[in-house]
């Protein structure tokens, strides 16, 4: 999953994830298991911020049921959603060295989107 993007009328949600959480899914989504921090730098998956630019409104994918409901957002289709799970233990993936690195390549998503490690 690279993108999350929901139609809501003639309005687009995008939907972004943290971003230390995102790399790990994305990492084993790829099946290509040359090592994560390997990975990061031959595939370096777009920010969030450039994926959703276009966006009308912006949702966090742990709590998007919550967010749309409280943005009165009711999109009529949600099963890109339904499916995906937040990473689970994701943080077990880093080493303090992958962790600064990850940030150094997504800060502005960490920090326009409000995540912490």
């Amino acid at each position: 999953m690279t993108s999350l993007i929901l139609k809501c009328d003639n309005e687009t949600i995008g939907v972004v994830r943290n971003p230390y959480e995102r790399i790990v899914s994305l990492y084993i989504q790829s099946l290509d298991y040359i090592g994560m921090d390997a990975w990061v730098d031959k595939s370096t998956p777009e920010l969030q911020t450039v994926l959703y630019k276009d966006c009308d409104h912006i949702v966090r994918f742990e709590a998007w049921k919550e967010e749309l409901n409280f943005s009165n957002l009711h999109p009529k289709d949600i099963s890109i959603l339904q499916d995906e799970e937040v990473q689970p233990m994701w943080e077990r993936w880093y080493t303090l060295k992958s962790k600064q690195h990850i940030y150094e390549l997504y800060q502005e998503d960490i920090t326009v989107y409000g995540y912490s490690y």
